[in-house]
């Protein structure tokens, strides 16, 4: 399936929206640029997202020296949750922060990212999340990546209490019988509506991304979802993965590894 437009958002049902242009004194070599901060603050989040993104192509999809973005990601910055609204069409509810992307031919032609930043931290707790989204549309070019994927690979880029906070939340939901099972997770193709729904959904795909990189790496989990973009999911599985993938799925929420000993983000929240 080819995409000449196409947005992937986090919590949110996005808008696609233009970058703007880079302000003066921001330096030429970034691929961000900060709207919305003071110059201190500036700083501090296009140092810190070029470290994430380093990350995250590193480690994900093995360029470990990753070209600068010439068309770069802005990255609007909200101290009111009515300035965040009116940026991205809802209120920040759930969501900390949002991504809208623009795709021209194959390849992406316009990255933003909308946070909250009316935390304590100088960095947006959201940012690292929705960086993640944007570094995957640089693979992910003819279509996007499925939701579960999407978001469970963001969230192990998360603080760790953020983390923890969205498994105890699976982990209830499984208590009780109220998981999804693996074949709905992997079908969903829109956030769900309910909020308590949300919370379970992000939680399990994380749960199920860990689980699938703990039997590999994450390389092989980006190749294996790449894979199974051509239509035969449980093909793709045992080519990747060397199992049959109806005898596991459902069973790998009991062998999941604690967040501490897999996640890409050391920070607590």
């Amino acid at each position: 399936m080819s995409r000449q437009q196409s947005v992937v958002a986090a919590v949110l049902g996005s808008v696609i929206l233009t970058c703007g242009g880079a302000p003066a004194g921001e330096p030429s070599a970034a691929s961000v640029v900060v709207l919305g901060a003071s110059p201190a603050r500036t700083t501090a989040i296009v140092d810190h997202a070029e470290e994430v993104r380093h990350k995250a192509f590193t480690q994900l999809l093995g360029e470990p020296r990753p070209r600068p973005w010439i068309e770069r990601c802005a990255i609007h910055v909200h101290a009111t949750p009515a300035s965040f609204a009116a940026a991205v069409g809802g209120p920040p509810a759930t969501a900390r922060g949002a991504t809208s992307l623009e795709f021209g031919a194959d390849r992406v032609i316009s990255r933003r990212i909308d946070v909250m930043g009316d935390g304590p931290d100088v960095i947006p707790d959201a940012l690292a999340h929705e960086l993640v989204h944007v570094v995957l549309a640089d693979h992910f070019t003819a279509a996007a990546p499925p939701r579960w994927a999407d978001e469970g690979i963001a969230l192990l880029f998360d603080g760790i209490a953020k983390q923890a906070r969205h498994e105890a939340d699976f982990r209830a939901a499984l208590s009780r019988g109220l998981a999804f099972s693996a074949a709905d997770l992997l079908a969903i193709e829109h956030y769900p509506v309910d909020a308590a729904r949300q919370r379970v959904f992000y939680g399990q795909s994380a749960a199920l991304v860990r689980w699938l990189i703990a039997r590999r790496d994450a390389a092989t989990f980006i190749r294996f979802v790449a894979d199974a973009q051509s239509g035969d999911l449980p093909a793709a599985f045992e080519r990747h993965y060397g199992l049959e993938m109806s005898a596991v799925f459902d069973s790998a929420w009991k062998e999941v590894p604690p967040i501490h000993s897999l996640s890409f983000n050391d920070a607590k929240n």
